[in-house]
């Protein structure tokens, strides 16, 4: 959990369809298996679940959400809230993502240090999607601090903790008192919530446990993928000072900065199927029933698909990559993500071009979302700070 990578590399090499009995699942490594099972979705089916605890440990499946739905269903489920993540309407998001980057960067750019992460990446993914969800900033910081806390893991943990349980219970309580109140009392307003609150993709209103699903769902996705891979990001670039000077002379490269971070180091780390049918992959027999892990993380450090994988090359312009996955559960929000992931690292770079790591430099700990999650930087106030 705290370095992956030399593992991945072996499993790459030696067992690249790899089955672990104490969870009667496999592991998916290399970047071609991973790409081609994206595709099988009668085959590689989300209707149990997905995360590492339901594919693994077999725990109860969510409520059906258009993140672990199967064709046909899935298409209308998704459609309810897909418009919103556009390549058009995000791009109109952007003033409002500069102006919130901004804001917590007069905050705490003026003393001359801050946590990229904690301080300014993570606070503005939270606040740009409570906006789309429909959830003020108290609600999505408090709901936020639960998930953090749900997906936590100390080393020998398995599972979620007494801690995590309790976390997730406070989250689903608030959220299902928040769909209650939109239910008491219907809205105009365009937003995922009352868009949910009022829909019946399938002829039947959703539930209250299904919507409660979806933004438990889209929490996830839309807060804490963008602000890993930002510090993960900085942390590259202050590896590799020639690749940063590049970039402030050129901000116009940031953007592939970005991209090239999420494919180096990616946040989500490993997602899961269960296998409607047998099928066979790498000469191996992989049957009904038993869970497969897809290994994101690996599969975009794969040597076949990427030459000089196990380096952050800003040029790379890879043609396909895993970054947002792959198939009909490619993430909905790429677009969102590319847009907040270049401007925060414009706007950090801008104010502190030079900047030194500070004390306290983390990495997340856990079986499903990895990355830097701590990233204290020092630099001399400048610019619009000053």
């Amino acid at each position: 959990m705290r370095d992956p990578w030399p593992a991945y590399a072996r499993l790459r090499a030696e067992s690249p369809v790899h089955y672990v009995e104490r969870y009667d699942s496999w592991f998916l490594s290399r970047f071609e298996d991973v790409y081609a099972a994206c595709t099988r979705s009668d085959v590689f089916s989300a209707e149990t679940g997905v995360s590492p605890g339901q594919i693994l440990l077999r725990e109860p499946p969510p409520p059906p959400t258009f993140l672990t739905m199967d064709l046909p269903r899935q298409r209308a489920h998704r459609g309810l809230v897909s418009a919103s993540y556009g390549a058009r309407a995000i791009a109109a998001l952007e003033p409002s993502i500069r102006t919130r980057v901004r804001d917590r960067l007069a905050v705490s750019g003026k003393r001359g240090a801050f946590d990229a992460v904690a301080d300014v990446a993570g606070p503005v993914a939270t606040e740009t999607i409570a906006d789309l969800i429909g959830l003020d900033s108290d609600d999505a910081h408090f709901l936020r601090a639960r998930v953090a806390q749900f997906f936590a893991r100390d080393p020998g943990q398995v599972g979620t903790s007494n801690i995590g349980a309790i976390a997730i219970g406070e989250f689903m309580e608030r959220a299902h008192q928040l769909v209650a109140e939109i239910r008491d009392a219907p809205t105009d307003r365009e937003d995922h919530l009352s868009a949910w609150c009022s829909a019946a993709p399938e002829g039947t209103p959703l539930t209250n446990d299904e919507i409660v699903g979806n933004l438990f769902g889209l929490l996830v996705t839309g807060v804490e993928v963008v602000p890993l891979a930002v510090g993960n990001a900085l942390h590259a670039l202050h590896e590799n000072p020639d690749t940063r000077r590049d970039i402030v002379r050129e901000p116009g490269l940031i953007g592939a900065a970005f991209a090239e971070a999420l494919r180096y180091d990616q946040p989500t780390n490993l997602l899961g199927r269960r296998l409607t049918s047998d099928t066979e992959i790498g000469g191996k027999r992989l049957c009904e029933g038993q869970g497969v892990m897809f290994l994101w993380a690996s599969a975009n450090r794969d040597e076949r698909e990427f030459e000089r994988a196990d380096r952050f090359e800003i040029d790379r312009r890879a043609k396909r990559t895993l970054s947002y996955g792959h198939g009909i559960h490619k993430c909905l929000g790429e677009h969102l993500g590319n847009l907040e992931g270049r401007v925060l690292l414009e706007e950090i770079l801008a104010v502190a071009p030079e900047f030194t790591l500070g004390a306290g430099v983390t990495r997340a700990y856990g079986e499903f979302l990895h990355g830097t999650d701590h990233l204290p930087i020092e630099f001399e106030s400048r610019g619009r700070l000053e």
